[in-house]
């Protein structure tokens, strides 16, 4: 809570701080008389005068203004300071004293850029987080923590730009150089077609390869033979392995590797029991287990840590939804489901599609699980859900049968891209906040023909919670969130909607089309105009924000 009071303060503040020192800059530099200069509106907390001009933090902190002599048509401007009143100021001298204050912001957006840049600015990189086994990656000879050093001899660095790599070239044959165990290696992986999202949260095909992950699979794991030597010695599906030995282990990948590297007559394991994340505090329990003097050989893909008694948990069964499928036909928490139909499974994602597949065919689908050691079929009718897109707020059809997986994930592995050089740093920072903008101008055609819902805007409240979570997450993402709503008061303040400065910039350009100012009767009518309109906004967000917190 505190840090998204702090997050909110130093992000509006310094926002709108620029956006006003910008009308003020230019107004100074053409010499026209500002007497007040505030952060907030409403009533005055705090006031002082240097000079001039007023300087003032006022009570509403959403927003701000630059007062200027002469811009109220209603108050007179006393005789020996006409020239110095923005009324009498030539058209292009008012153009860009009000242009000024979204140009900042826009300005603002380059320089925080700059800085993140130069400082870093973390991205994930290119490292296997996860790999499906029997996934086509798989099958190609991808693992986990293998890293992706090159496609077809074009290096890349960031996940995003391998995945704008694979996009393009679906149907092709990538050749990968990998990093594996501090060595290079050669693999050809096939690019299918698979389901991703465009920058405005839209579904579509594209290319990719089937089966890799960023996202580590946490070491949490399950146990479903009762006669193991893992449920033996305590340890139950869902808990969270922390340490084999002395040695700590963050994945699944990790800890099978330290079971093989340490099997020897015993082996100690600590974990973390019902951890529902991996950074949940808890209490840690150790306990020994007596092994036999190798490693049992496993089939399939489930390592040595398969011939303890263990297996990754994304595959056993965390709950089941009530009046489901998989209620009625008697799947239960802790089951583990081995195949679907004949096909052995070692993901929840295999078992994602084959139950889509089975819905669509409309057909049952039947599951072997393992259950207290014992073996059993069960089948069932995969029921048809509509889901909300949470971006577009489209309906989704998808098939299930009720059930959730024991899934936890970790943070993915990120690289920081520096940039040290003046001018590739500049060319960075303004290609970033440009393909911003143009992301947002085009986001908002959308919400205007409702291709994306209005649901997704926010108001203060999920202002507050993104400054927090950025400020949480260090000082480059809080510069990056502070870059980006930078770029949004810039577009939104150009709206050529009265009382924002799109609206007096419009009026200018009909000034200087008809060669008279626009008058003040239609002045006032669209200004009223333009209050309801920002009113109905304001509504809708605060609407908006209300709805994301009762749900939680």
């Amino acid at each position: 809570m505190l840090t998204s009071v702090i997050g909110v303060i130093v992000l509006l503040g310094g926002l709108i701080f620029f956006h006003e020192l910008g009308h003020y800059s230019v107004a100074k530099f053409f010499k026209v008389k500002v007497e007040a200069f505030s952060l907030g509106f409403g009533k005055k907390i705090f006031k002082k005068r240097w000079g001039e001009t007023e300087y003032c933090l006022s009570l509403i902190p959403l927003g701000g203004y630059v007062k200027l002599m002469g811009d109220d048509p209603y108050q007179p401007v006393p005789a020996d300071e006409v020239a110095r009143a923005f009324s009498t100021q030539a058209l292009y001298k008012r153009f860009l004293i009000v242009a000024a204050g979204p140009l900042a912001n826009l300005i603002l957006a380059y320089a925080l850029f700059i800085i993140v840049f130069w400082v870093g600015q973390p991205q994930v990189n290119t490292r296997l987080g996860n790999v499906s086994n029997g996934s086509p990656a798989w099958k190609a000879g991808l693992r986990s923590g293998d890293k992706i050093l090159s496609l077809n001899s074009e290096s890349v660095l960031t996940w995003q730009q391998m995945d704008e790599w694979l996009r393009v070239h679906e149907g092709q044959t990538a050749e990968l150089l990998i990093e594996r165990n501090q060595s290079e290696l050669k693999l050809s992986v096939p690019v299918s077609r698979v389901q991703g999202k465009n920058p405005y949260g839209e579904d579509e095909m594209v290319g990719g390869i089937k089966g890799i992950s960023p996202t580590p699979l946490a070491s949490v794991v399950g146990v479903s033979d009762p006669k193991s030597l893992a449920s033996q010695a305590g340890i139950r599906t869902g808990d969270l392995i922390k340490r084999v030995g002395s040695k700590p282990v963050l994945t699944y990948e990790d800890l099978d590797k330290e079971i093989t590297a340490q099997w020897q007559r015993s082996l100690t394991l600590t974990y973390q029991r019902s951890a529902e994340s991996p950074s949940k505090e808890g209490a840690e329990v150790s306990v020994e287990l007596k092994l036999p003097e190798k490693p049992v050989s496993t089939a399939g893909f489930q390592g040595v840590a398969d011939a303890l008694g263990l297996s990754a948990a994304d595959t056993f069964v965390r709950q089941v939804s009530k009046d489901s499928p998989a209620e009625t036909g008697g799947l239960k928490a802790g089951d583990h489901i081995l195949k679907v139909g004949e096909e052995r499974v070692y993901n929840f994602e295999s078992i994602v599609e084959a139950v889509q597949d089975y819905g669509n065919r409309g057909t049952p689908i039947t599951l072997t699980v393992q259950r207290d050691g014992k073996t059993e079929s069960m089948t069932f009718k995969p029921i048809e859900t509509t889901q909300e897109d949470p971006i577009t707020q489209q309906p989704i059809k998808k098939f299930i049968i009720g059930f959730a997986p024991q899934l936890v994930f970790r943070e993915p592995e990120t690289t920081k891209v520096q940039i040290r050089n003046l001018l590739p740093l500049l060319g960075k920072a303004v290609n970033e906040t440009n393909q911003l903008a143009k992301k947002m101008v085009i986001s908002l055609v959308k919400l205007a023909t409702g291709s994306i819902s209005l649901k997704n805007l926010g108001g203060p409240v999920l202002i507050a919670t993104v400054a927090g979570k950025s400020l949480d997450a260090g000082i480059v993402q809080f510069l990056q969130m502070m870059a980006l709503i930078s770029i949004n008061l810039f577009l939104l303040n150009l709206f050529p909607v009265p009382i924002l400065d799109g609206g007096h910039l419009l009026f200018f350009s009909i000034e200087a089309i008809k060669g008279k100012p626009v008058t003040i009767r239609t002045m006032e009518i669209a200004n009223q105009i333009g209050m309801v309109f920002i009113l109905m906004l304001v509504v809708l967000t605060l609407f908006n924000d209300i709805s994301r917190i009762i749900p939680h």
